[in-house]
């Protein structure tokens, strides 16, 4: 059982596990979805499946992972459901629990922004190119 919990108490793993909940998902698709490095996303899905929380089957050159027993999930959507409602007390902060939120979600990476071209002032010449 301590093992069990020493998995899913790393925040990274349960967002994987958050990733896995609905369906299967390709290593490539976990990285989109967790917008965690490839090497990381590797590491922490080998340890989940090792401690059997995962099953995994390969397609070609790709590896999908799923949740090996629905438990997992009812585990984390439980202690989730118990945060939730003591978040309300006084004992654990709204605040803290917005984090514990953050954390499983999904995050997208950040979009690059581009330069837009500008135009030179009407009363400048534009160097004329050759």
């Amino acid at each position: 059982m301590a093992r069990y919990f020493s998995v899913l108490g790393e925040p990274t793993r349960l967002r994987i596990l958050h990733a896995l909940c609905q369906q299967e998902k390709c290593v490539n698709e976990i990285i989109k979805v967790t917008a965690l490095a490839q090497a990381n996303v590797s590491r922490h899905l080998g340890l989940m499946y090792q401690a059997g929380m995962l099953s995994r089957r390969r397609e070609g050159t790709q590896i999908f992972y799923k949740v090996a027993d629905p438990m997992y999930i009812e585990l984390c959507r439980t202690v989730s459901t118990q945060v939730a409602g003591r978040a309300d007390s006084a004992s654990v902060s709204r605040e803290s629990f917005n984090h514990f939120v953050e954390d499983m979600t999904p995050r997208q990476s950040p979009k690059v922004k581009t330069r837009a071209k500008r135009n030179p002032p009407a009363n400048q010449k534009e160097k004329a190119s050759v």
